[in-house]
């Protein structure tokens, strides 16, 4: 088992981040590697919304299947009911002066032959983390 826990400080209000990145429909725009997200259930997203991630990484692609926990403007988080690593995570929206502090935070708990390579993705996805932050950033600061 293995967090990976990034911030990037956002140049909009937590207001505009949360409304984009606590949106999961949005994440293939900000995450890369996200082929695809879409709600399962109907209605707007809150605390039992599950949601299905069509992901392509490191050669494979596979289908996550989620339900949000917690669902709040400050705080928003999941956990796996399927896919290829049994995982969880957290995104925080939090003020800081005229922006807002994002951070992104992934539990991942390998199984069968992939805890062999625990270190390899956690090296990965801590890359990929930081870099679907720096785009989020981008993306928001655009639009402002």
């Amino acid at each position: 088992m293995f967090t990976v826990s990034i911030s990037e400080k956002i140049g909009r209000s937590p207001e505009a981040v949360f409304a984009f990145a606590g949106d999961y429909a949005n994440d293939p725009l900000w995450r890369k590697g996200v082929l695809a997200m879409a709600y399962e259930s109907s209605g707007p997203p809150g605390i039992g919304t599950r949601t299905r991630e069509t992901m392509r990484s490191m050669g494979r692609t596979a289908v996550t299947v989620a339900e949000v926990t917690e669902y709040s403007t400050s705080r928003t988080a999941f956990r796996s009911l399927s896919g290829p690593v049994p995982c969880d995570g957290t995104r925080e929206f939090v003020a800081s002066g005229t922006g807002t502090v994002f951070t992104y935070s992934l539990t991942l708990r390998p199984v069968g032959f992939l805890r062999v390579l625990e270190p390899i993705l956690k090296f990965v996805f801590l890359k990929q983390v930081r870099t679907d932050l720096r785009r989020l950033k981008l993306h928001l600061e655009a639009q402002a």
